[in-house]
């Protein structure tokens, strides 16, 4: 999986959402909404992604992982930020459009450690960067295999962050709220509980009639 302290490592396939993720690709990819189950075991992008050459302390695990994100995509050809999000948006059939400015901070850190050039804002891959995804068996055709599938995750996703939101607006209310807004979220409350514990109770059967 895409974990580790030295290389690649940390626990996400960079910032574009709440994950390129799940295991493998992590929590990155996306603060609350871009994640899927990711590359995970025997897929490729595995412990380390670099030896020693992309990690440790002083890189922030999310843009560590963006970058090998952006190194991915940047096997079909040089591409700025613009077109790396083009890409995954296309490879996905829309389900993900990342950012460009995320994308901007993994061209960045491919640069800064030699594993792409950069000339007017488009990155190229190094010789480099070429032989790290080679030797972790990456190639254009794996790296859109797994984009495709990962957009099968996508209403999981939004379920997720339509769920994390829905948290954080109880939670302000609840230390910051006016009475009145207090009551509407009671109300609010027992409507989703009961929604949740009904939609519970039809998966919990599927999966029993699986």
């Amino acid at each position: 999986m895409f974990h580790g302290g030295f290389g690649f490592g940390g626990t996400g396939f960079g910032p574009f959402g709440a994950g390129f993720g799940g295991p493998g690709f992590g929590d990155g990819f996306g603060g609350a909404g871009f994640g899927w189950p990711g590359f995970g075991p025997g897929a490729g992008f595995g412990p380390g992604f670099g030896g020693t050459g992309f990690g440790g302390a002083g890189f922030h695990h999310r843009g560590k992982l963006a970058a090998a994100a952006t190194a991915a995509l940047l096997l079909d050809g040089p591409a700025d930020a613009a077109e790396i999000a083009r890409r995954v948006s296309e490879a996905t059939e829309g389900a993900f459009t990342p950012p460009d400015a995320v994308a901007e901070i993994g061209i960045g850190l491919l640069a800064g450690r030699g594993l792409a050039t950069v000339d007017d804002g488009v990155a190229t891959l190094t010789e480099f960067g070429e032989s790290i995804l080679a030797w972790r068996g990456i190639n254009s055709d794996t790296a859109h295999a797994f984009l495709a599938q990962a957009s099968k995750f996508a209403g999981v996703l939004k379920l997720r962050k339509e769920l994390f939101e829905i948290g954080g607006l109880a939670r302000t209310i609840m230390w910051s709220g006016t009475d009145e807004q207090k009551d509407k979220l009671e109300e609010a409350r027992t409507k989703i509980l009961a929604a949740v514990a009904e939609a519970k109770h039809s998966l919990y059967s599927a999966l029993a009639q699986a």
